[in-house]
C-alpha cells in the first residue's frame, strides 16, 4: 500500500514538474514580431529601418529583411546584417521571373545613411568593399505605399 501511495506521489511530481516545463517552453501568448521581417512598408517598418540604420551608426548590431510589395513580377528580399562596424546587404531577386539577370547580389559596407524626401525614405550604402568612392543607392519606401 505503501509503495503504491510511494509511486503516486512520483508520478504527480512527474506531472507537475513536465507542465511546468511546457509552460516555461512555450509562452500562453504567441510571441509578438519582433520586426525584423518587414512586409507591409507602412509608419511602424519605415519607422523599425530607420531604427536599424541608427543602431549601426551606433555601432550596434541589428537585422532586418525586407520583402517589400510586389508591383511587377516576383520578390526581391532585402537581406541587411549590421554587426555595427559593417553592414552587409544582400539582394536577391531569383524570384523574380521579369528580372533579366537573377541572382543574389551582397554588397560589405562600413556606413549607411536615411535622406527623407517629400515623397520617399532613400537609404545609401556609403564605403563599400570593391565599390571605391561610390555611394550606393539601395533602397526606397514612398511614404505613401
Amino acid at each position: 500500500m505503501k509503495v503504491r501511495m510511494i509511486f503516486g506521489v512520483m508520478a504527480g511530481m512527474i506531472v507537475v514538474l513536465a507542465a511546468l516545463l511546457i509552460i516555461s517552453v512555450y509562452p500562453s501568448k504567441p510571441a509578438q514580431n519582433d520586426g525584423t521581417i518587414l512586409y507591409r512598408f507602412d509608419k511602424k517598418d519605415i519607422r523599425r529601418v530607420n531604427e536599424m540604420v541608427e543602431r549601426h551608426n551606433e555601432g550596434k548590431g541589428d537585422y532586418l529583411m525586407l520583402i517589400p510589395p510586389v508591383i511587377d513580377g516576383g520578390f526581391w528580399i532585402y537581406d541587411v546584417h549590421s554587426d555595427g562596424k559593417k553592414i552587409t546587404w544582400t539582394i536577391d531577386n531569383s524570384r523574380d521571373g521579369m528580372s533579366g539577370e537573377r541572382g543574389k547580389t551582397v554588397y560589405s559596407c562600413k556606413n549607411i545613411s536615411m535622406q527623407e524626401d517629400r515623397d520617399s525614405y532613400r537609404y545609401t550604402l556609403h564605403q563599400c568593399d570593391d565599390q571605391g568612392d561610390k555611394d550606393i543607392p539601395i533602397f526606397s519606401i514612398p511614404k505613401e505605399w
